[in-house]
């Protein structure tokens, strides 16, 4: 089984995990805006999975919030070549928390998208790693890391 880890620290290459460096900054990026209307503030907060010998995207994830609503969902946008079929499970800390189903494909990756439950969020508030698994479409298993560290810091700031 493949496995990416979504750590700023392994993505860039460095030796110390993001868990070790007291300083760094969490994993996680927060854009808010106005799509649609216009008159709704949406935010966002992301974390990628970059290839260090060309600092290309592999993958990457976001939980969008609507301001003033209590719902969160999610989007991953994932490589090309994975097994359609077989959907996508999401895990924090090798517990199940969801069941994605792919949606389309479009020239910067292949995306699925689904709602993310209280039990879902509370378990990421308490995790280390969310992993992303799949197939490709030899039906080799494919998995991807992202890590948690200041995911419940970064989420308290949603609006």
């Amino acid at each position: 089984m493949k496995v990416w880890l979504g750590a700023l620290g392994v993505s860039m290459g460095l030796a110390q995990s993001l868990a070790a460096q007291e300083d760094a900054p969490p994993p996680w990026s927060v854009n808010c805006g106005n799509p649609g209307n216009g008159t709704e503030l949406v935010c966002e907060m992301t974390q990628s999975i970059v290839l260090t010998e060309n600092n290309q995207r592999l993958t990457s994830i976001a939980f969008v919030k609507p301001s003033g609503k209590d719902e969160t969902e999610t989007v991953l946008t994932l490589p090309f070549g994975l097994l359609f079929s077989e959907g996508v499970i999401a895990k924090v800390d090798n517990v199940e928390v969801a069941r994605l189903e792919f949606l389309t494909c479009e020239a910067q990756g292949c995306f699925a998208r689904s709602p993310v439950s209280s039990e879902w969020m509370n378990a990421m508030r308490a995790g280390d790693q969310l992993t992303i698994e799949s197939k490709n479409t030899a039906r080799d298993p494919i998995s991807f890391g992202f890590d948690l560290t200041g995911f419940s810091a970064v989420s308290d700031i949603l609006p």
